[in-house]
Order: structure tokens, then C-alpha cells, then sequence
């Protein structure tokens, strides 16, 4: 009796558990399903309309407008940014600036303590830049301080830094 009870409880929590998987993954994909869809359009815009054959990495990057940014290849190899817009879409060979390597090592240069996030192509004033978003350890304020860094693509020229200030 007790044995039976037992492959009852474990039968229950198995199919709850199982529906709980189920709902999130539900849940999960019907959120995401208009980025990916966005996305998928952007890179089927670049195959069409620039030198790009193979995406390698899309990302969303939001400054003055909302860019789909897809770094990828185009027939020979050579890699290439395209960022599409609804309203625009432009590509750079990745030979014509500087590598996020780069972006990231003059950041780091600044700021030796800083820890790099993320770094993203990405449109400012309407010319390529690299976004180096990082932190800093504590200060003053005894919270980790975030910031973001914006190169020009083309040379690497600092252009400008944000702080995020969360209170």
C-alpha cells in the first residue's frame, strides 16, 4: 500500500514537471519568435542585396534606429558586417576597420580593470562603430559601474563613452 502510494507521488511530480518544461519552452519560443523572424529577414535581405554568402553571428544593436547586425562571409571567404534597418542597409569588408579585438584592447588600455561584456558593430551619427560595452570594479559607490565605449569602425578613434547610471 504504501509502495503504491509512493509510484503515485513520483508518477505526479514526473508529469508535473513535465507540462512545467513543456509551458516554458512554449512560452519561451512565442516570445522569441518575432526576433527570430526579424533576424531571418535581415539575413535573407543581406543575401539579396549585399556581398554577403554566409552568416556567421546576428545581433541586434539599438542606437538612433534599430539595426539587425550580421557578421559573416561573402563568396570568397572574406568576412563582412552588414547592418539592415528597416528603412536601410549597408555592409563594410571587415578588412576596412578594426577588428572588435582591437576595439576591446583600446578600452582595456584605457580602463586596465575593466572586464569587456560585449563588443558590437554597430551605427552612431551614421557611420560604423564598434560598441564596447564593459565594467569597472566598485568605486565610491560600492556598485559595479557600466559603461559603454564607441570607436570608429574605419580607424578606431574613440568617439564616445556612455556611463550607465542605474539608481
Amino acid at each position: 500500500m504504501v509502495m503504491q502510494t509512493k509510484w503515485k507521488v513520483i508518477l505526479l511530480l514526473s508529469a508535473i514537471v513535465i507540462v512545467a518544461v513543456a509551458l516554458s519552452s512554449w512560452f519561451f519560443n512565442s516570445v522569441m519568435k518575432e526576433e527570430w523572424n526579424r533576424e531571418r529577414a535581415a539575413v535573407l535581405s543581406a543575401y539579396e542585396k549585399t556581398i554577403l554568402t554566409k552568416a556567421v553571428k546576428v545581433d541586434r544593436f539599438v542606437g538612433q534606429k534599430p539595426y539587425t547586425v550580421i557578421q559573416g562571409e561573402d563568396k570568397i571567404g572574406q568576412p563582412v558586417v552588414v547592418w539592415v534597418a528597416e528603412d536601410e542597409i549597408r555592409s563594410e569588408m571587415a578588412a576596412g576597420g578594426i577588428t572588435a579585438q582591437q576595439a576591446e584592447l583600446a578600452t582595456m588600455e584605457r580602463h586596465a580593470d575593466a572586464t569587456i561584456v560585449r563588443a558590437l558593430p554597430g551605427i552612431m551619427n551614421n557611420a560604423p562603430v564598434w560598441e564596447i560595452f564593459y565594467k569597472l570594479p566598485p568605486g565610491e559607490e560600492k556598485k559595479d559601474q557600466y559603461f559603454y565605449d564607441y570607436y570608429t569602425f574605419k580607424d578606431g578613434q574613440l568617439m564616445d563613452t556612455w556611463r550607465l547610471s542605474i539608481r
